[in-house]
């Protein structure tokens, strides 16, 4: 019996710089075994026989689905590879079996975004799991304490750009799931987002929550460096930063990117970290937050989740190697965020919103201030955050510029 490329088909469970495993199954012969050729970059790198019996693809109906798992660290390369899995010796690929393959800092990056998208926490330790330090931020941005994080910003961006709304496509880099996205479609501010991202968890939990939501068609996500991938200029009418510009290793770059794809008139939105690059708070900032954790009354300085643990008193700066360590994109350039927005979006519109208390003293000491209701307590240490904010000790900021 002659075989064909379409009587096959198969999967690709995982593409890692670690291991590319799958199965393939022919459905004419399902007694033979299927051989695969695995493209890099374009060039044959193995040949392998799908072999180990795939009981699970058999009872999903394919017969004779056996498995594969192939190492093929040799032959990739730092950074992105292009990988194509096809059938021996017919040249079809197999149904996703063009894959990218991240390594280096953007599998690191990549892997380290996919294990906290992977977590569940529910303790108020941050200050995002605030409603009222959210909305209190929300507030001094439009004018209005809406609920959800960057709501103020949206909802200023309406009112500015109210005869343009929606814009028509919107980019954003390091989108994790999506979510904030998603918001931004919501309010009415764009019809169709291009989403780039590293964490396949994310990008997996991203296409499922979009199709949850029925916004499938206005949400496309690449798992690329959007900086790379997207070449072409003039393309979108919105480019969107929500706390993922300050993982960019270079601002300066990724803000000239920002520049380049957006069409003339074109609106960048900003919602950022902007404060010292890799954590390394000022001395000033230091004292201040110490003397913030002194004054707190004990009882709210127990570590959530951990009775009889106690919180230090003493705020420190995390070190270089432990930063770059858990994440080497964390607050890679963050310093030259508005120095470099300024220079390159000529007069945009910057608030800073503070962060320089709540983002410091309060962690893990919300949980417990929150717990006890004790919102007086709270708005006195965010007044304390505003005056700090005011005299430049500020780790956040919004942002609208036009091209």
């Amino acid at each position: 019996m002659t075989m064909n490329a379409q009587a096959f088909t198969g999967w690709v469970d995982q593409a890692t710089a670690v291991a590319v495993s799958g199965w393939a199954a022919h459905a004419a012969q399902p007694d033979s075994p299927v051989r695969l050729a695995f493209y890099v970059n374009g060039e044959k790198a193995v040949v392998a026989t799908c072999e180990n019996p795939r009981p699970d693809a058999v009872a999903a109906g394919f017969p004779g689905a056996r498995g594969f798992s192939v190492n093929l660290k040799p032959w990739l390369k730092d950074g992105s590879n292009a990988l194509d899995v096809r059938v021996e010796p017919w040249g079809a690929s197999l149904p996703n079996g063009q894959q990218l393959i991240h390594v280096g800092r953007a599998a690191e990056i990549g892997g380290y975004w996919s294990t906290q998208y992977s977590k569940t926490n529910t303790l108020t330790t941050r200050w995002w799991e605030s409603d009222y330090i959210v909305r209190r931020i929300n507030r001094r941005v439009c004018g209005e304490p809406l609920p959800g994080l960057s709501s103020g910003l949206h909802r200023l961006a309406l009112q500015r750009f109210a005869d343009r709304v929606p814009f028509a496509r919107g980019v954003s880099v390091g989108c994790g799931t999506g979510s904030k996205e998603r918001n931004v479609i919501k309010s009415g501010l764009v019809r169709h987002f291009t989403l780039f991202e590293l964490s396949s968890v994310a990008i997996d939990q991203g296409r499922a929550q979009a199709a949850e939501a029925g916004l499938s068609e206005n949400m496309t996500f690449r798992m690329e460096d959007g900086l790379v991938a997207e070449t072409q200029e003039a393309v979108y009418d919105l480019v969107y930063w929500n706390n993922s510009l300050h993982h960019m290793f270079d601002v300066k770059a990724a803000l000239e990117w920002s520049w380049r794809v957006l069409r003339k008139g074109g609106v960048l939105l900003m919602d950022d970290f902007v404060g010292p690059t890799r954590m390394q708070w000022s001395d000033q900032l230091l004292a201040i937050n110490t003397s913030v954790r002194q004054a707190i009354p004990p009882q709210y300085l127990g570590v959530p989740g951990r009775p009889g643990q106690v919180l230090p008193t003493a705020v420190g700066r995390p070190t270089l190697a432990g930063i770059m360590s858990v994440d080497p994109s964390e607050c890679a350039d963050s310093a030259n965020i508005l120095p470099e927005l300024t220079r390159i979006f000529p007069n945009p519109w910057v608030l800073k919103t503070g962060g320089g208390i709540y983002h410091l003293a309060l962690n893990d000491v919300l949980h417990n201030i929150v717990a006890a209701q004790d919102y007086d307590l709270l708005e006195k240490l965010l007044e304390l955050d505003d005056m700090c904010a005011e005299k430049g000790e500020t780790h956040y900021a919004v942002a609208i510029a036009v091209k």
